[in-house]
């Protein structure tokens, strides 16, 4: 099978010649591991084009203007980028992506021979790399068993946990959500007296065809509804209508309870 691969990197696309990574760690006389996961550099060769100077200028600078960053962070530029390898062709079906954050190129090569032309050799050292990235799932949010992420990286974010899906129950419970008192203004308020006219403003969940009961449970009022007086402040049976209900009462002095 052909195979193409491509550099994206500081806004600029590179078709690739070669292109190599290497892990390793180091091992005793005997063969045995003696150190954790080294390398991770990837090494990328193409023709020289009108704007490599974009990669001369990323090499060269440095982060020594911001402060907040402590030497040695800040001898060096971060960049983000990937390599894209296709199938056949370069506009052919993309098989997987060498992908990589807070990258720092660490070697510029520019060479030229008499045979094979003038060629530009790229060495990247990433902070925060996977290097299987399939179908674009280009995601860093979420787990990879080919991500490697150093302890220089910067911009490390925890991966999404991916939960299993829990179907939401329906809750049919008739809620009261918000209780006000207004005037005719549509102004809320918090007292009123005798003669005035106020305005129940009564927000309900699952409540249309229902009905309640309020009581406003005031020892200095009485209050009227449709002319008729609210025993207890007690309003019964109350049929809702909508998710906000406007029920205009009036307020008046209690009556005097006879003594026999």
């Amino acid at each position: 099978m052909n195979i193409k691969a491509k550099l994206f990197v500081c806004g600029e696309e590179r078709e690739l010649l070669t292109t190599n990574l290497n892990y390793n760690r180091l091992t005793d006389w005997n063969g045995k591991p003696t150190s954790a996961l080294l390398g991770g550099a990837i090494s990328v060769t193409f023709e020289p084009q009108m704007y490599d100077d974009t990669f001369v200028d990323w090499i060269k600078s440095d982060r020594r203007g911001n402060k907040k960053k402590r030497h040695p962070f800040n001898l060096y530029q971060l960049r983000d980028g990937k390599i894209v390898f296709y199938k056949d062709e370069f506009d052919g079906v993309e098989l997987f992506q060498y992908n990589f954050q807070d990258g720092v190129l660490v070697n510029y090569y520019e060479a030229f021979d008499n045979q094979k032309g003038m060629q530009v050799t790229l060495t990247i050292s990433p902070a925060m790399q996977d290097y299987r990235f399939f179908n674009n799932s280009t995601d860093w949010r979420r787990k990879s068993r080919t991500r490697y992420i150093k302890p220089w990286q910067e911009s490390f974010i925890p991966p999404i946990e991916d939960k299993p899906y829990k179907a939401k129950t329906n809750d049919n419970r008739i809620k009261i959500t918000k209780y006000t008192i207004r005037n005719t203004n549509n102004v809320e308020i918090e007292e009123y007296f005798a003669g005035d006219t106020i305005v129940l403003h009564v927000e309900t969940i699952n409540a249309i065809g229902k009905t309640i009961t309020l009581n406003l449970n005031d020892k200095s009022y009485d209050f009227k509804y449709k002319n008729t007086v609210l025993k207890d402040d007690t309003l019964k049976d109350y049929v809702i209508n909508s998710n906000l209900e406007k029920i205009i009462l009036e307020v008046i002095v209690p009556e005097k309870e006879e003594i026999n």
